[in-house]
């Protein structure tokens, strides 16, 4: 049963869970057209009314922006426990940028939305995942293996989990352990995924299935 529908081109991400009211935010798609075959970029907020009986979703706000996003990610980052204030909104780039935008300062219609950004990897970000353990933390993963630990409370400077595994490849998903905080994987469109040890620096587990991607 469909309840709601955003006819948009985009990458997307679900506010955090004690969010109140429940968002959408939408990312204009890198390396993909709409129909209008348009070529600028924005940054929108929907809001989740389920008390409203029709498909649309409302639209909050709009932030024009000059990227275009691989991977989008809402993370309660100094979120209240009442969720009063809006987490923050995590942005993998197309040029290798890692965007950090406050949500609730897109919403009120400010400008100056960018908390910071860091253009460290050297090709597309693909994946993104913030830590529930530490929702400071966020690992990326871009080509050539490239894969960084961010801090948001030291952003300039990001760490890795170990060497890069080799050969080099495209790091198409990332995710943080569920259970162990210090546990992180990593995968590629090849099929192959690799389970990090942060606090060996290490890989421990490397797993390939080439017939299944």
């Amino acid at each position: 049963m469909k309840l709601k529908e955003v006819d948009r081109t985009a990458m997307q991400a679900w506010s955090p869970a004690q969010n109140h009211p429940i968002y959408l935010a939408t990312g204009t798609s890198a390396q993909q057209l709409d129909a209008t075959f348009s070529t600028s970029a924005s940054l929108e907020i929907f809001e989740l009314d389920l008390s409203d009986p029709s498909l649309d979703m409302k639209s909050c706000a709009t932030f024009s922006s000059s990227h275009r996003y691989h991977k989008l990610i809402w993370g309660p980052y100094k979120m209240d426990s009442k969720g009063d204030v809006s987490g923050i909104l995590i942005a993998g780039g197309e040029n290798g940028n890692i965007i950090l935008y406050d949500p609730s300062k897109i919403i009120a219609g400010d400008k100056d939305v960018v908390i910071a950004q860091n253009d460290k990897h050297t090709g597309p970000v693909r994946a993104l995942d913030v830590n529930i353990f530490q929702t400071n933390l966020v690992a990326s993963g871009a080509n050539e293996s490239e894969i960084y630990i961010w801090d948001l409370n030291n952003f300039a400077t990001p760490m890795t989990p170990g060497a890069k595994t080799q050969p080099p490849e495209d790091i198409s998903c990332i995710a943080w352990n569920r259970q162990v905080q210090h546990i992180l994987a990593s995968a590629s469109p090849s099929g192959r995924a690799t389970v990090w040890d942060l606090r060996k620096n290490e890989p421990i587990i490397k797993v390939s299935d080439h017939s299944n991607r």
